[in-house]
Formats: structure tokens, sequence, C-alpha cells
């Protein structure tokens, strides 16, 4: 188990929830899927361990506060101008579109939102800031995904938030408690590719015990567990 340590900085944005584990913040469509799921005995992604456990691993961190965005105008030098009905902390700035000219989410408008809290992990970790796994959807705003040095890096961390806000006088709602973005940490340690030959007779045992235990994943991952 790796220990996160989280302290908020003194008067600074107190009202902002405290992070909470991942599982506290289990969506309420996957346990109605479950529920689904013991209704009928048909399969749906409520069966899907590696996604579900992608959305438990780490921390979250809630949206601080209902707020509400709008593509005004265009501004021949500026570009976009974008109006927020919540001002100051935790925005703290935005980025141009210049700065991220050609990627995926290139007609989105990205502002800076300030963390109130420093988070330590034992050295040797860095810790992923991402987009709460399984939850936004294409046409949802977003965290753009980053890994702080945070055993080292003693500070405040910025999350760059990409919002869609394509045409002027569209409007986006960000509510409070919204899941804004998952904390989990990861040793820093590289990566080698190394090719090798395939064990088919391990290969085959899989398939065969998938083929007569739909649930052999599930009961594996119990037993590494244990």
């Amino acid at each position: 188990m790796v220990e996160i340590k989280i302290v908020r900085v003194p008067g600074l944005a107190d009202w902002w929830a405290d992070p909470k584990p991942s599982n506290d913040c289990f969506p309420s469509w996957i346990k109605d899927l479950r529920k689904d799921k013991l209704a009928d005995d048909k399969l749906n992604m409520s069966d899907c361990l590696p996604a579900i456990e992608a959305m438990l691993q780490g921390i979250i961190i809630e949206f601080p506060a209902t707020m509400t965005f709008e593509y005004l105008a265009d501004h021949p030098k500026l570009g976009k101008m974008i109006a927020c009905d919540h001002k100051g902390y935790p925005i703290i700035g935005g980025h141009e579109f210049s700065q991220y000219k050609g990627a995926e989410f290139k007609d989105f408008h990205v502002v800076k939102v300030g963390l109130p809290w420093v988070i330590e992990v034992p050295k040797g970790y860095s810790c992923l800031f991402t987009a709460p796994f399984n939850r936004s959807g294409n046409a949802e705003a977003f965290c753009i995904s980053g890994v702080v040095r945070c055993d080292r890096y003693y500070n405040m961390v910025s999350i760059p938030f990409a919002i869609p806000l394509k045409k002027k006088g569209d409007v986006m709602v960000i509510e409070t408690g919204r899941p804004f973005v998952q904390i989990i940490p990861l040793k820093q340690e590289g990566v080698k590719i190394i090719s090798s030959q395939i064990d088919i007779k391990n290969l085959e045992t899989t398939i065969y015990q998938i083929n007569e235990n739909p649930g052999y994943y599930k009961s594996m991952a119990r037993e590494q567990n244990k």
C-alpha cells in the first residue's frame, strides 16, 4: 500500500471538500448495472473487472463549486472570449489556443484550476493526475493528464481543465461535487520492451479456464489479493 499525504494550505479554499478514496466516489450507474445483472444475469460493464479496478484506484477530488462557462465572442487578437460566473480562486488562469494548436481538444477552452493542497508520496513515487477513469464522453469537460513528482515537488498542483465551448453562445455548467480529477501514485521507473516467445501451453490453459468459468478473471484477482 502506498501512502498519499494530503495537507491543505491554511486559509486557501477551505470550502473545497477534501479528497476522497475513489471507492467513495463510485458512480451510481455502475451500481445500477450491477442490480440489472443480479436481476436478469446478462453481462454488462459491471462485470468488467479491469474497468472497475481502474475506477477504484487512488483518490478523487470533486469539483469545488458550480460554475457556468459561456463562449461570448471572438476577439481579433485574443481569440475566444469566455466568461465564467465564478471569479477568483481556484481558477488561476488559462492557456492560449496556440499552446495546444493541433491537439485533439484544439476547439476546447483550457483553464487552470489550482488545488489547495500539497500532496506528498514516498520517495521514488510520482502522482498521475487524470480525468476520472470511465466517466466522461467526448462532449464532456475533462482534465488534461499529467504526472507530477510529488515526492520532491512540495507545492500546490494546477490542473488544466478543457471545456468544450466550440461556437459562440455555447454554455457549459460544471456542478459542485462532480468527480474532477483522479490521483494515482506511480513508481518512478523506466519501461523496457522485450521480445519473447509465447507460452502456448499457458495461453491455452487460460483460454480453457475462461471457457469453463466465465468469472475466471475475477476469481484469479481474488486469489492474488488474499
